[in-house]
């Protein structure tokens, strides 16, 4: 049970962080993350035997959390879908020509699973999910329920590990990303295959009912849940690694040009999710600091070619070497970060220079 809400409580964090990036970007892979963490989330929280008791208490019908379940699944299904769609389809107005469709499925097959579910004679109310399935998921409707909806997500979770084996790129953090990912989709598809078969077997009486399968696969599902969440938030994970890296080799120019010299510049986004976003504000502010500097120092308009280097000796020393406004812009083939990173590390090389030269 802890696992579980540990889990829960880790997808929850995801899904609300993935709804806030999704309300700027508005793309469609975005909205199929969004999803998929949400019902991944649901799922997770419903698993907890009291919230599980809670549900079926609530409802009036015994087990019928297990229902629940099955409609939740299907909209985990409607999210990797989406992924799907989004991965596979260039043309953003085609992508999103197919969430209407996915959406009716989803629902179609939803029906198609609790309609199943509620056709079984009822049985004792079970403590949890778990002992559910040890109990009762091998007899006439449960079975045909619940093998329905694990034959649906196999096949889903096959298509999307083949659909991601084609895609990935190792030299990119989103193609790292989507090679984690396609393990813990193909974990999760194995997952849906042993418990699949192992429902439809025991349902016919080939095998003996055994709670092994359900072992097995209770911890294939949670490893292919992390396996996949990772994948999807490796892209972002790398990003902050590489944004506390970039804004690193400024910091000390950002702490003497903005934050002691023109803090007027500071702009909003301290508390934005998107850790690139926040390190270009900071280096555009840089860029407009060195604006407000020029203006005091009265550089002129057009001067010499300006280096990092000279760009930097300017701030720390106030000696311009004939450089001018022009020459404090970002250069061709440079944008704001990879110019004020630049200016910033040739400026802790000047500090550095001059501590060495104060020891001595």
């Amino acid at each position: 049970m802890f696992a579980s809400i540990v889990v829960s409580v880790l997808l929850w964090w995801v899904a609300l962080t993935r709804l806030w990036r999704w309300r700027t970007s508005r793309s469609v892979l975005t909205l199929g993350t969004v999803v998929a963490f949400i019902f991944m989330a649901l799922h997770t929280t419903v698993n907890v035997g009291a919230v599980d008791r809670f549900i079926s208490e609530a409802v009036g019908v015994a087990n019928a959390t297990s229902a629940v379940k099955h409609g939740i699944f299907f909209g985990i299904c409607l999210g990797a879908s989406i992924i799907i769609v989004a991965l596979r389809v260039p043309d953003v107005d085609r992508q999103r020509r197919w969430i209407a469709p996915l959406s009716v499925g989803a629902t179609a097959a939803t029906a198609v699973a609790v309609a199943l579910f509620f056709s079984a004679e009822d049985a004792p109310q079970a403590i949890d999910g778990y002992q559910f399935d040890e109990l009762y998921v091998h007899l006439p409707g449960y079975a045909e329920s619940a093998a329905f909806v694990m034959g649906v997500a196999a096949v889903l979770c096959t298509v999307i590990t083949v659909v991601v084996l084609l895609g990935w790129d190792l030299g990119t953090p989103s193609g790292r990303g989507l090679a984690i990912l396609a393990c813990g989709v193909a974990v999760l598809a194995s997952y849906a295959w042993i418990r699949g078969g192992y429902i439809v077997a025991a349902r016919l009486g080939w095998v003996e009912t055994s709670t092994y399968a359900l072992d097995l696969t209770t911890q294939l599902a949670l490893i292919g849940a992390v396996l996949t969440t990772l994948g999807l938030l490796w892209s972002s994970i790398e990003g902050v690694f590489r944004s506390q890296k970039q804004r690193r080799d400024f910091a000390e120019l950002y702490t003497v040009v903005v934050k002691e010299r023109w803090p007027g510049v500071i702009r909003g986004s301290w508390a934005s999710f998107d850790p690139s976003r926040r390190t270009a504000d900071r280096a555009n502010e840089v860029l407009d600091a060195l604006s407000m500097q020029a203006d005091v120092d009265k550089l002129p308009e057009q001067g010499l070619p300006a280096t990092p280097e000279s760009v930097a000796r300017w701030v720390h020393a106030g000696e311009s070497g004939g450089i001018g406004v022009d020459g404090l812009r970002p250069p061709v083939g440079f944008d704001a970060v990879k110019w004020v990173r630049a200016v910033g590390r040739a400026f802790q090389d000047i500090h550095l220079c001059d501590k060495a030269e104060m020891r001595k």
